[in-house]
């Protein structure tokens, strides 16, 4: 009962921040894009969650399990970088396609495609959760927890799925409220935020988590398949 009231009010807190950073920028909730998107990521949001309280609870709690005091100064950085390329490209899509319209405005074909790519990019997250139990929002090991190797699923093609969601959940969400502008500054800015924290990440994980140095030697690519 409390991992269902606490994911309640994670869902409720991120549709707040999603709707700050869409309606802030332009200073209007008038705008029928920003308004989709919501409902879509709400739905997404609600269902998946549910999957996971009713099959894996742990994957929910290790959100949750985030460990300031453990987190490395450099993780701090890494961090809060990461957290910022999520953020600002979706402002930065809100006031590209209300003033600026820097590369001009994505079609509704454009707009469709971006859609894909966003649900895309929550699936891929969704599935890393599911075969993850440990993806805390820190970088520490989780000896309370029995903190083990994660290299089934989607770890057993990519190190760091969840990162690649993140990139394809941002991008998405930019081209679908149609900014290219903002779709190529998430590109960029997600995937060097993610490049620099797997280097942080796999660090730790090499030193400290059994196995996980074989794991490296067996899943090659990190982030991108064929490419890092």
């Amino acid at each position: 009962m409390v991992l269902c009231v606490k994911t309640c009010i994670g869902i409720c807190t991120q549709l707040a921040l999603f709707a700050a950073l869409i309606f802030l920028p332009i200073g209007t909730f008038d705008w029928s894009m920003g308004k989709i998107w919501l409902q879509v990521f709400a739905c997404a949001a609600a269902v998946s969650s549910a999957y996971l309280l009713l099959a894996r609870p742990a994957a929910l709690e290790a959100r949750m399990r985030a460990k300031p005091a453990a987190q490395a100064p450099a993780d701090r950085l890494a961090f809060s970088l990461m957290a910022a390329a999520l953020a600002l490209p979706i402002m930065f899509a809100a006031k590209d396609v209300f003033d600026w319209q820097i590369f001009g405005i994505a079609d509704p074909k454009v707009q469709a495609m971006g859609m894909a790519v966003f649900l895309l990019g929550f699936v891929i997250t969704f599935l890393s959760m599911l075969h993850n139990e440990y993806a805390a929002p820190t970088i520490h090991i989780q000896k309370e927890a029995g903190h083990r190797l994660a290299d089934s699923g989607l770890y057993g093609m990519l190190r760091h799925p969840m990162y690649l969601g993140f990139i394809l959940f941002t991008a998405g969400t930019c081209l679908f409220l149609g900014s290219y502008a903002a779709t190529a500054f998430s590109l960029l800015a997600l995937t060097a935020s993610a490049i620099y924290r797997i280097q942080i990440e796999e660090k730790t994980l090499a030193r400290d988590l059994p196995g996980y140095s074989d794991y490296i030697s067996r899943v090659k690519w990190r982030l991108l398949p064929f490419i890092y």
